[in-house]
């Protein structure tokens, strides 16, 4: 008896209706940053998601072992926080919610693929549209705002700030430019999404439309000469009309020039700031960090030796983005150390897709992406972190699997292959 209704229940679960329901809820959640729920503690609508889906995916997926290569991730978290516990540099607190977190977020996003044949195409393909409605969406938001505020407002439509904003779109961005260039399609789309990254007024998103740009024009060689014509263009043009890349990139020179942040705006702060803290850290354990999770941490220890940081500490914002680091660079480098890091620029490296194909310019949309998230973005596993990950990494493995089986000239190799787990 229990059997047959143990049967009829994974029959259930395994509905199309319901698998429908776990894609597109994790395809839209991937947007779902700003939906915060505060009770004493920040709850994610995505946090929901993983933990509701993750026990359907369960239901649905081949649960009999994990990858060789996601244990060796796990190892090396754990690894890595039970020494900075050891050490005293990292606190059991800090590093249990970073590993849960990153945990969860990989188990989710395997199976979420897994249940998807391990194929990215419709996944990032829905994605885009997505981000496409974000930015339509964020035009009049914007405009509204502007009359609001009776000034102008940098556009940021459902996200919580521009940068966030120009994150989840750069990937979509890049791959509707594609295919403009390619074969002259979504010329509309490109402008919207040109328009708005435009309004948004976020210098690392501006820098990293000057990657893609660089990307895209290196597709032929006859344009190479031209990149850095196009990039330094842009780069003035931005210098010129936007008074908050020039805030930045002023304040940036300035504060690294005299080794002084009491005259930098907040963002230039939160960079500096703890590009002096990830240097102490490194003096001490440059080789493992000093554990996941325990930035905030050595925050707390180093940002006295911060010169001007005294201007900070009276208006109470000393502490600006002391758990993220500001950037993934900093933020690995001070919880992971060199040898983290060093893993970070491998997966880059080795799963970037290069060519002038349909999959490089998906590769190529992602780290653009990335680009943005070294620099600027130093938390772990918001909504589309790993979503983003996973893509990048399956659309190499399904890359190789398609150019083996156009080398071997073997019509079957794809189709016995493609069946395997990542």
């Amino acid at each position: 008896m229990n059997s047959t209704i143990q049967s009829r229940l994974t029959a259930a679960i395994t509905m199309p209706t319901v698998r429908q329901y776990i894609y597109f809820s994790t395809i839209f959640g991937v947007f779902s940053g700003a939906a915060v729920w505060h009770a004493g503690f920040d709850v994610l609508l995505f946090d929901f998601i993983i933990i509701s889906n993750l026990l359907l995916l369960c239901l649905v997926s081949n649960l009999s072992y994990l990858p060789l290569w996601m244990v060796a991730v796990f190892g090396y978290l754990f690894i890595s926080g039970s020494i900075g516990i050891l050490n005293g540099t990292d606190s059991a607190a800090q590093f249990l919610k970073q590993f849960l977190g990153i945990t969860a977020n990989i188990l989710y996003f395997y199976y979420f693929f897994k249940m998807q044949g391990n194929r990215v195409e419709r996944a990032f393909s829905t994605y885009a549209q997505i981000a496409y409605g974000l930015c339509i969406v964020g035009i009049p938001l914007w405009a509204l705002s502007c009359v609001a505020s009776h000034q102008f407002v940098r556009l940021q439509s459902l996200t919580t700030e521009p940068a966030h904003f120009c994150t989840l779109v750069l990937p979509a961005y890049y791959w509707y430019a594609y295919l403009y260039f390619t074969s002259r399609k979504h010329g509309i789309k490109v402008l919207i999404f040109t328009m708005t990254v435009a309004l948004s007024g976020s210098s690392l998103g501006f820098l990293s439309v000057a990657l893609g740009i660089a990307l895209l024009l290196s597709r032929r060689r006859k344009l190479l000469l031209a990149i850095p014509v196009v990039i330094g263009g842009l780069m003035i043009l931005a210098y010129s009309v936007s008074p908050y890349f020039r805030l930045r990139a002023d304040d940036t020179v300035v504060a690294l020039s005299s080794n002084d942040v009491s005259n930098a705006n907040i963002s230039t702060y939160a960079l500096i700031s703890n590009m002096i803290v990830t240097y102490n850290v490194m003096q001490e354990n440059p080789i493992l960090g000093n554990g996941l999770g325990s930035h905030v941490i050595s925050h707390a220890r180093f940002i006295g030796t911060v010169p001007g940081v005294e201007v900070f500490e009276e208006r109470g914002m000393e502490d600006y983005n002391s758990t993220e680091a500001a950037s993934l660079v900093l933020r690995s480098l001070s919880e992971l150390g060199i040898l983290g890091f060093l893993g970070i620029l491998w997966f880059l490296f080795h799963f970037h897709v290069g060519g002038t194909s349909s999959r490089a310019a998906i590769s190529n949309g992602i780290l653009v992406c990335f680009f943005l998230k070294l620099i600027r973005d130093g938390v772990y596993f918001p909504p589309e972190q790993f979503f983003f990950i996973f893509v990048y990494f399956l659309n190499h493995r399904q890359f190789k699997l398609e150019t083996c089986a156009a080398s071997t000239r073997d019509p079957i190799y794809l189709a016995v292959n493609s069946d395997q787990t990542a």
